[in-house]
């Protein structure tokens, strides 16, 4: 009865990290992966670490950094796995789950180097501090605001460029 108890509330819990998380998770793996179908395949390899391993958080926050940490690594493993293929932009399926100016944004975003993209997501997209941003990607504060005033200038510049009529 006990064993069936205990089962039941980790079944419950399981449910309530998929309905809180998988959103976030999948924007994630969409701005860094080139189909809905890869970045579904993230969030599952999310989840499958967090049953395999299950680990113990903190409190709320560390949970959701960790489930972020894990994506963001499963997309780096994806990508050393496909680093012969050549990158395509991203597909209509994914367009359209955006207005038309936040997928061109989007678009303009992926062309960051990652780290920077990752910088970008989390300190904007899921408002963390410059701080949270550090422990998340593994790097001192100093870097992470480095990573966001470069990628800030670049972006810039290339939204400008665009605005301009300018082909980049």
């Amino acid at each position: 009865m006990e064993q069936r108890n205990k089962q039941a509330e980790r079944d419950r819990e399981a449910v309530r990290i998929v309905e809180t998380y998988s959103d976030m998770l999948m924007r994630i793996a969409l701005n860094r992966v080139n189909s809905v179908a890869e970045a579904e395949d993230v969030v599952q390899g999310t989840y499958e670490r967090l049953m395999r391993r299950q680990p113990r958080f903190e409190n709320r926050e560390h949970e959701k950094a960790w489930l972020i940490r894990t994506a963001i690594r499963i997309c780096i493993d994806e990508s050393r796995r496909a680093s012969r293929r050549t990158s395509v932009p991203l597909n209509e399926e994914i367009a359209s789950a955006y207005s038309q100016e936040s997928f061109e944004l989007l678009e303009t975003i992926r062309t960051l180097p990652e780290k920077d993209r990752d910088a970008v997501y989390l300190f904007y997209y899921e408002e963390y501090s410059t701080k949270d941003v550090a422990r998340i990607l593994g790097e001192r504060e100093g870097t992470t605001r480095s990573r966001l005033s470069r990628a800030r200038k670049k972006l810039r510049t290339m939204m400008e460029g665009e605005a301009d009529g300018q082909i980049l």
